[in-house]
C-alpha cells in the first residue's frame, strides 16, 4: 500500500525568471540615460545629476558583486552564495 501525498506539488520557477542580470542591466542603463539627459540640460539641479551618478555607480557595483559571486559559485568555492547557478545543467 502506497501513501499518496496530500500536498500539491509546486512547479519549478523557470530559469529566465530567476536571472537578475536583465533587471540590473536595464536599471543601470536607465540611470545612465537619466544622467546623460541631466548633463545635456541647460539649467539643472546638481543634486539630480549626483543622484543619477550614484544610481549608475550602485548598478555597476551590484553587477560586479553579482559577477564575482557567480564566478565563485561556478568555481565551486565553499564560501560562495548559493542559488546563482540557476542555468547550470
Amino acid at each position: 500500500m502506497t501513501e499518496q501525498s496530500t500536498e500539491p506539488q509546486v512547479p519549478r520557477i523557470p530559469a529566465y525568471l530567476l536571472d537578475p542580470r536583465p533587471v540590473v542591466l536595464i536599471g543601470t542603463l536607465a540611470w545612465t540615460i537619466a544622467l546623460l539627459a541631466m548633463m545635456l540640460m541647460d539649467e539643472v539641479d546638481m543634486r539630480a545629476v549626483i543622484l543619477c551618478a550614484v544610481g549608475v555607480g550602485v548598478g555597476a557595483v551590484g553587477t560586479l558583486v553579482y559577477a564575482l559571486q557567480r564566478r565563485a559559485v561556478l568555481r565551486g568555492s565553499a564560501g560562495a552564495q548559493g542559488g546563482l547557478d540557476f542555468d547550470r545543467i
